[in-house]
């Protein structure tokens, strides 16, 4: 998108829409780390459809969440998720991204190592609240020895 035939006004909120969306994007992994499923929903869009890199699909925010949850009860409480690169591209009301992610967690021998890295594929709206996810898919492109 050419900026330089936009208003002054124009060009903030596009600033301000990247920075929400942006912040959106890093919250997704804090949020997780902390096991804070409650705000992490809240990221979502009321009929957000997640596409995890397994091929389990949940459509809602309420289903969203209950699958995460599901997924974080097997999963060490040690893990941390690195958002990286986003890319962001706006038009209007919607959005799209596509930001890196990786993945560590202490191993049983206590060593703290990168088990994954991958893509976020993300579609987001516009809402009354502000900028949610309505549509992620996941990848998994570095998998570690196991991952399905």
């Amino acid at each position: 998108m050419t900026t330089s035939k936009l208003s002054l006004d124009e060009r903030v909120r596009l600033l301000e829409d990247r920075a929400e969306i942006t912040q959106s994007l890093v919250d997704y992994g804090e949020l997780l780390d902390t096991r804070d499923l409650d705000a992490w929903a809240e990221l979502w869009a009321e009929d957000g459809e997640f596409e995890m890199s397994t091929g389990r699909v949940a459509r809602g925010r309420a289903a969203i969440k209950d699958m995460l949850a599901s997924v974080m009860a097997k999963n060490p409480p040690a893990v941390v998720h690195m958002e990286m690169n986003p890319r962001i591209t706006l038009d209007g009301d919607t959005a799209s991204s596509t930001m890196l992610y990786g993945v560590g967690r202490t191993q049983d021998d206590g060593l703290t190592r990168v088990v994954w890295f991958g893509h976020h594929h993300s579609r987001h709206v516009r809402t009354p609240d502000g900028w949610k996810i309505q549509y992620r898919r996941n990848t998994v492109d570095l998998p570690e020895t196991g991952h399905p």
